[in-house]
């Protein structure tokens, strides 16, 4: 391996610093790592922070590019945001432009949240089409169909997209054709604020959801049947700041369970949430045996993983997209032959290139993947293309004899705090390297 370097998170956003990953693989995890905040519930309530003219703090918030490429975005346009500690202060009482044009846009895909909070809050919003991960077409159709029902007009341009109502929003019944959790989010921020009482059908029902509408409830806005498919909305005249403590992040922690249960070996995930996520039912499958303690769970793998005959991603209840990339690292060594369809994205397979340059045996048609479990996994030079695709790689890597250099690390760093370091907390060999 070649001589390390520090990882400094808000230096490398700044000056913009290419680096990459190292990891030298193939010994069994032993340690304990403390699962970060819910980078995908952090994110629509900074967007909800901007509905109030008060300060909100949010506790346990992760140290992450998309938390402070969100920030950037917000103080584009008048808000007033700090990050200290693990606590971020939102104060939006002199938010003034309506025209979002910063490019940190269109590195973040819940950028497209300050539509609805804009809205919400002034009635107008000119906004550049969001960006964020390459794994497939994620049209905001479904965010544009909503707010055109509560008396929005919409103008699309080849670069943005201008909203606008000449009066209050309205309260209107919106039946997603797809419970996004985007488009779930947009609505409730349009809605909290409207005249009336709008009612989601076929809403998202991820607990991300559940914590974000609890935050909101705290602000004084008026919402049941969260985690149901049917979240009713009373539009109330005026929120308030709160300080709230954030929820763990159930991909992270996922995540470093998977590193176990592919390295084998043993972990403590320490956690603030009361009840285990439901994706550790995954985890029995593959073999892992697991214990419930007062402050985290307990997971080892003895063995190689079990193979798995058929999994697919599907919205909550369901096994995450996000958690696909994880699994498939890890089915590459396991005793037998797995199946994974992608029921979301079509972009989520790019991985599978990198896996057979590391020696992995895997078939894909459209969204199906055959993973045929091999004995070793070898190192590689590869390229991350996402975020969860980046710390599958990551997964491997552990997983994989000799060293694994993972380029374009700035994807992982999106949603994972401190990735290299928790990875040496569970006793694995990583580094950070400057790119020349």
């Amino acid at each position: 391996m070649t001589e390390p370097v520090t990882y400094n998170m808000t230096e490398n956003i700044l000056y913009g610093e290419k680096m990459s990953i190292e990891v030298c693989g193939g010994n069994p995890v032993r340690g304990k790592v403390r699962i970060q905040g819910s980078k995908n519930a952090v994110l629509p309530m900074m967007a909800a922070a901007l509905l109030c003219d008060e300060i909100t703090v949010i506790e346990n918030c992760p140290d992450i590019s998309d938390v402070h490429a969100m920030a950037e975005v917000m103080e584009d346009i008048g808000g007033r945001v700090t990050y200290e500690d693990h606590c971020l202060t939102i104060d939006a009482s002199a938010l003034g432009n309506k025209s979002i044009e910063e490019k940190r846009v269109k590195e973040i895909r819940a950028s497209v949240l300050l539509i609805g909070s804009m809205l919400a809050r002034f009635g107008k919003v000119t906004i550049d089409y969001p960006g964020g991960c390459s794994i497939g077409s994620r049209p905001i159709d479904f965010h544009i169909k909503a707010f055109r029902k509560m008396g929005v007009v919409t103008t699309e341009e080849e670069n943005y997209i201008r909203c606008e109502s000449a009066s209050a929003l309205k309260g209107a019944t919106i039946e997603l054709e797809f419970p996004s959790v985007g488009a779930t989010e947009n609505i409730v921020l349009a809605a909290v604020l409207a005249e009336g009482v709008t009612w989601i059908q076929n809403a998202a029902r991820e607990p991300e959801i559940v914590e974000f509408c609890h935050f909101l409830r705290t602000m004084g806005a008026k919402i049941k049947g969260e985690g149901t498919e049917h979240i009713i909305i009373q539009g109330v005249s005026r929120l308030h700041g709160v300080k709230w403590q954030l929820g763990a992040d159930r991909i992270a922690f996922l995540t470093y369970a998977m590193m176990v249960a592919g390295c084998g070996g043993e972990a403590y995930l320490e956690t603030d949430s009361d009840t285990p996520p439901k994706e550790i039912t995954v985890l029995s499958r593959l073999g892992c045996q697991i214990r419930l303690g007062s402050k985290g769970i307990f997971i080892r793998q003895q063995s190689r993983p079990n193979p798995i005959p058929y999994i697919c991603t599907r919205p909550y209840p369901g096994f995450p997209t996000d958690g696909q990339s994880l699994l498939m690292a890890v089915l590459c060594k396991s005793g037998g032959v797995s199946t994974i369809e992608e029921g979301i994205f079509e972009n989520r397979f790019r991985m599978i290139q990198k896996l057979r340059k590391m020696g992995a045996n895997i078939d894909y048609v459209s969204n199906r993947a055959r993973i045929t479990g091999v004995t070793k996994l070898h190192g590689a030079a590869v390229e991350a293309d996402d975020l969860r695709s980046g710390a599958g790689l990551l997964i491997a890597a552990g997983m994989a004899e000799g060293v694994t250099t993972v380029y374009k690390e700035h994807f992982i760093h999106r949603g994972y705090e401190k990735v290299v370091e928790q990875m040496q907390n569970l006793g694995l060999t990583a580094n950070y390297h400057k790119e020349e």
